[in-house]
């Protein structure tokens, strides 16, 4: 399935943007949640990018995915990073570069740099052979012996094409070495006086862990990324289109199985896979099945797992990046940003029968779907009128006033409203004015309850949305 999430909107959106600051000569810091980078996604999509880049030299890594999911004490020993002539902050110990103040890049990664000797959390010193630091790996890769920024450097004053260095903070076993040489290189290449367009970009992916916090959110001349509000309900909806159940000819039948799949959109959210399966437990019905369903496809909760609290600012959905108040939620892939809010990854709280919650969702989906339909309905029946009206009874101008709002019912200086402005309960009122058949009654009837239902936010029922379904795919003047 991953190709096929590589073609949705939100997915190639994110992707144009980082594509775009990395031709455009900056450096990029790439965030994801934990389960993205743990399922294996987090590496697809970073293949995604290199693949539209040129020059595009990946740095392996020292810890592999089972290494990850084994904990710790699989992970290979670490080597401390050595102090080196590009390490004028070493003496102090405190990654501050007083000597490269004038650094446009250190607004970015002057703490970046972890301590000389420190281990990262959850790593015990190393006891074994070491592994070869990330600077010699990436040597290795530009197949010199010496320092690879002053090959670079070199390269790039030779008038080469500068490449685009890919490293994954999460195979590291120090990921903070990927952060002193970013830093070290930008210095390198500032002092050097190399163009933007010329120097070396690198590409650094991470979870929140893998880089020191202090530098998470931070602006500078390096381009920070988050996987976050990436997902879409288009997406959600198009992967759901590309997965068509079995052909269907009946047109109220297709109707019921677009509101079924708004509702497993709505339901999941940001988590593609679970509405995935929720769309192939669930086929549509009852509140009770729905909740049943999803109880089917939801994983289990973690031991001590909490539903994380929604934020009380509105703006936290539409941020740049998760804030402090959701930032622990979303390294651990509970929430998300979509589709305005913020949506819970899972939901468990879903699944309490007592929580109105899953009846507001489901009404929501709905009135996405069937709002606009009824509305068409509406203006259809409002182009009828003049030729239905009994004309030997009534003028045109009593159906309006009849049919008037209910809110300026009996309010005489009240303006007669239009004919287009007219609403289905004024319609309901005023039916008796119109010479309609009994399937007509049923229709106007079947709208104005379903109307009033959605706008109350209450769900309808499967039988009411079948009736509603066939009322909306037939005509008027239909026998």
């Amino acid at each position: 399935m991953d190709e096929d999430l590589a073609r949705l909107p939100g997915p190639r959106r994110h992707l144009d943007m980082l594509e775009a600051d990395l031709r455009a000569g900056r450096s990029c810091v790439w965030y994801f949640p934990d389960p993205v980078v743990e399922s294996g996604r987090a590496d697809f999509f970073v293949r995604e990018l290199t693949h539209r880049l040129e020059a595009v030299i990946p740095v392996p890594g020292v810890v592999s995915l089972a290494d990850r999911r084994a904990g710790p004490a699989s992970l290979p020993a670490q080597r401390a990073p050595v102090a080196g002539p590009h390490e004028p902050w070493a003496d102090t110990g405190h990654g501050q570069d007083t000597v490269l103040s004038d650094d446009p890049y250190s607004s970015l990664l002057s703490r970046l740099a972890a301590p000389s000797g420190s281990v990262r959390p959850g790593l015990a010193p190393a006891t074994a052979a070491p592994t070869a630091t990330l600077e010699e790996r990436l040597a290795k890769e530009l197949g010199v012996t010496g320092d690879p920024v002053e090959t670079l450097v070199g390269q790039s004053s030779a008038g080469q094409a500068p490449p685009v260095i890919v490293v994954r903070c999460w195979d590291e076993a120090s990921p903070e070495e990927a952060a002193r040489l970013l830093r070290v290189a930008q210095a390198t290449f500032h002092e050097a006086g190399l163009p933007g367009h010329a120097r070396t970009r690198f590409l650094l992916t991470a979870r929140a862990t893998d880089l020191p916090r202090a530098t998470l959110g931070s602006q500078g001349r390096a381009a920070v990324h988050w996987w976050w509000k990436v997902w879409t309900r288009l997406d959600t909806e198009v992967l759901m289109a590309w997965r068509s159940r079995s052909a269907v000819t009946d047109a109220a039948d297709t109707l019921l199985r677009r509101v079924t799949d708004a509702v497993v959109a709505e339901v999941c959210g940001p988590d593609i896979d679970r509405a995935l399966a929720l769309r192939a437990t669930w086929d549509g019905g009852a509140l009770g099945t729905l909740r049943h369903a999803l109880s089917q496809v939801l994983p289990e909760p973690g031991a001590g797992s909490t539903e994380p609290v929604p934020p009380r600012r509105l703006s936290t959905a539409h941020a740049s990046a998760p804030d402090a108040e959701i930032h622990d939620a979303w390294a651990r892939g509970a929430v998300d940003s979509w589709d305005g809010r913020i949506h819970p990854a899972h939901g468990h709280s879903l699944l309490d029968a007592d929580s109105q919650e899953l009846r507001v969702l489901v009404c929501h989906a709905q009135n996405r779907v069937l709002l606009p339909l009824i509305e068409e309905a509406r203006t259809a029946l409002i182009h009828l009128v003049p030729g239905m009206l009994h004309k030997q009874r009534f003028t045109l101008r009593d159906f309006r006033e009849k049919a008037r709002s209910q809110h300026w019912r009996g309010t005489e200086e009240a303006a007669v409203p239009d004919l287009e402005e007219l609403e289905l309960g004024g319609l309901s009122y005023a039916a008796h004015m119109l010479a309609l058949t009994t399937t007509q009654r049923h229709r106007l009837r079947t709208l104005h309850t379903a109307r009033n239902t959605l706008s109350h936010r209450t769900p309808l029922d499967h039988d009411e949305l079948v009736s509603l379904a066939e009322v909306l795919t037939t005509d008027w003047t239909a026998d």
